[in-house]
């Protein structure tokens, strides 16, 4: 079930931003959940554990900024919509990765076009492989593939949660991957883009440490497309 925080202070206002997405997804979208808060305390108490956060900027105490760092820390693949009545912090939206900022009065239509946009993304997320071992057949996310390592004839699929082991060939998943944010950087490696944390002329480091090579003949068309994928993702 898709799940979505709505959080302004402004009574009127949070409820009208709550039916306009409403009447988005009653028409695409048959399991879904709406949440409004009444200000940043009170979704900080919640779980954070939301697809969709709407946040108004300009809230007493609590921000939405500042909610939004909370969130991040929480919740790293969330979508972040801010709305705000003044382009002061636009900048403040960037640092936290802010999917979009919609400037008050919202006009319904700028609404659609936005919310439809972050719809597109779970559809993204919820991309898959097949891999078949003898004594089962694994169903992997691609989300959770930080990268892929070839080893003989086998493939290590390295997820958030276990390595999964499987005869394929690296050529024919670098085929269908490279079109959702993976580069093969190595003849032995496809990392996910999603997982990089930094690199140098011989190596790419993952956020949770492990280091995989990266071919000298790779490490230009790594850096632009790593370049780009940053681009799209601020």
């Amino acid at each position: 079930m898709l799940k979505i925080a709505v959080c302004d202070d402004e009574d009127t206002q949070r409820k009208e931003i709550a039916s306009m997405i409403d009447k988005v997804l009653n028409l695409d979208y048959k399991s879904y959940k709406i949440f409004q808060f009444i200000n940043g305390e009170q979704l900080a108490v919640s779980l954070l554990d939301f697809d969709i956060y709407f946040l108004d900027i300009q809230m007493d105490n609590l921000n939405g900024i500042e909610i939004a760092k909370k969130i991040r820390r929480e919740n790293e693949n969330a979508i972040i919509i801010f709305i705000t009545g003044i382009k002061d912090y636009v900048f403040d939206a960037f640092d936290v990765r802010a999917f979009h900022y919609i400037l008050k009065p919202v006009d319904e239509k700028k609404l659609k076009e936005i919310l439809h946009l972050a719809l597109k993304q779970f559809d993204k997320e919820d991309k898959f492989i097949i891999a078949k071992t003898i004594k089962q057949t694994n169903k992997i996310f691609l989300r959770d593939i930080m990268y892929i390592e070839s080893e003989g004839r086998k493939l290590k699929v390295h997820t958030v949660n276990d390595v999964i082991e499987y005869y394929h060939k690296l050529s024919e998943l670098e085929q269908k991957l490279c079109e959702c944010n993976f580069f093969r950087c190595h003849k032995s490696y496809i990392v996910n883009l999603k997982y990089v944390d930094s690199y140098d002329n011989t190596s790419v480091v993952l956020k949770n440490s492990d280091k995989i090579y990266i071919s000298k003949y790779k490490l230009g068309d790594f850096s632009k497309a790593f370049m780009y994928y940053l681009k799209d993702e601020a």
